[in-house]
């Protein structure tokens, strides 16, 4: 059976999983003896339940549980007194036969299973997580309009309070709609609730991504992206979204959609390789395992993820991302430039991300050629090996050092490039004054 999301239904599916793990209290759950041979077997089978009833391999599940059964008969598990160390061991065992990194046994003996909070606790809970997440902004950490009208959007984390983070996240993209390409930021993104569709703003229409299968409702979910749910704007521009190996889970899922659907180039490292959505289920004693317990199922244009990570389009160290996207974007614009003032402010832009990379003297002798005073008051000299500029006429006493694009073209400050121009006679008698505008002002030397 394959159905369409229900988004309230998941959410409180995964509140109900991860809410045992943040919430500690009274109805702590202590061990003072070690375990006998009869507990051990008692957590061995419910173990063994949960495996068989919400891991996403039953197959496999089905192999751990003999195995969990061969080494009990063995004795395997009779040396454990340390139920920390039990746990660590049947961890151990279950990779053995298949190798899960999401798979675990933990002992938290403190740690409240969400069946056990009353309706007020679990209010409660929520109440508080609300409040973190608003001091963090809901993780939307940057919108800002980059050299050449480029948008570039941080944020590090999914929210499970898609609701309330709406208003936000919509003011957000509104101040990036504008753009002639969108950079967003997933470098430092580990993911959060898989409910929360941001591809929902970058579609025209209603799109079925993928389908998931999970072992909880038993059955196989549609997702869609659907732009009418958003209440806000719709981004059509290209998207370029940059990421690292830390880029995790629900930023991947985000990721993988957007490129199978060539609606983003992935500009990076690849990512971490989590797919599986992870639930925590009470093993009773204070043992815990974590079992993935749904996947998304793979298409001829998408694929899961799970261990190999999502293969960015253009590979660069994730710390080089954000300089690289923003030169394929303007090489990109240049090549569909209407007249030749737009290819000067493409190319402004551009030579702006060049200089942030290039070291600050790459020719200080040829720089001794460009000295000397130009029409306008303009006084260029050298200061340790570094070209720099000071505009007599106007009085200012502040200098500019000029940051090289290349051997003759230079950033002077936020508005004003300078390209030195070579004479019939090999001397440098002029200069251009490039604008951030794509206008172009000529200077001789005096």
């Amino acid at each position: 059976m394959i159905r369409k999301t229900n988004t309230k239904r998941n959410l409180a599916v995964s509140f109900f999983l991860i809410l045992g793990l943040i919430s500690y209290g009274q109805a702590q759950e202590k061990l003072t003896k070690n375990l006998s041979n009869s507990e051990v077997r008692v957590l061995i089978d419910s173990l063994k339940q949960n495996l068989i009833r919400f891991y996403i391999f039953p197959d496999q599940a089905k192999n751990m549980s003999k195995y969990l059964d061969a080494q009990f008969k063995n004795g395997a598990y009779k040396r454990f007194s340390n139920p920390a160390k039990l746990s660590q061991k049947l961890t151990s065992d279950i990779n053995t036969v298949y190798y899960d990194s999401h798979l675990k046994v933990n002992f938290e003996p403190g740690l409240i299973a969400p069946k056990m909070m009353s309706p007020a606790d679990i209010a409660q809970a929520r109440k508080e997580a609300l409040v973190v997440e608003k001091d963090d902004n809901f993780n939307l950490q940057k919108a800002e309009i980059l050299p050449g009208n480029i948008g570039y959007f941080l944020f590090n984390g999914f929210t499970g309070n898609v609701a309330e983070a709406k208003p936000f996240l919509n003011g957000a993209l509104t101040f990036l709609s504008g753009t002639k390409a969108l950079i967003i930021d997933l470098r430092t993104n580990g993911g959060g609730n898989s409910n929360n569709r941001l591809e929902n703003y970058f579609f025209k229409d209603k799109t079925h991504l993928f389908d998931q299968v999970n072992t909880i409702n038993k059955d196989t979910i549609a997702v869609y992206a659907d732009p009418k749910i958003t209440n806000g704007p719709s981004l059509l521009m290209p998207v370029y979204i940059l990421t690292s190996k830390a880029t995790f889970s629900a930023a991947e899922a985000f990721s993988s959609t957007m490129q199978s659907f060539r609606r983003a180039t992935i500009i990076g490292d690849t990512t971490g390789g989590g797919s599986h959505m992870t639930g925590f289920f009470d093993l009773n004693g204070g043992f815990i395992a974590r079992i993935p317990f749904a996947k998304p199922v793979s298409t001829p244009i998408f694929k899961d993820w799970e261990g190999t990570g999502v293969i960015p389009d253009v590979p660069v160290k994730a710390a080089e991302a954000l300089h690289k996207a923003q030169e394929v974007i303007y090489r990109n614009l240049m090549t569909n430039a209407k007249n030749d003032q737009e290819k000067r402010r493409i190319s402004w832009a551009l030579n702006t991300i060049i200089a942030e990379q290039k070291p600050k003297n790459l020719n200080s002798a040829l720089y001794a050629q460009y000295v000397g005073t130009y029409s306008g008051g303009l006084e260029f000299y050298m200061e340790n090996d570094q070209l720099v500029c000071r505009n007599k006429e106007r009085g200012v006493k502040d200098a500019f050092k000029l940051k090289p694009v290349s051997d003759r073209v230079f950033l002077l400050d936020e508005s004003v490039q300078i390209e030195f121009i070579e004479d019939v006679n090999g001397r440098y008698s002029s200069l251009l004054m490039l604008w951030k505008s794509g206008d172009v002002t000529k200077k001789m030397k005096e």
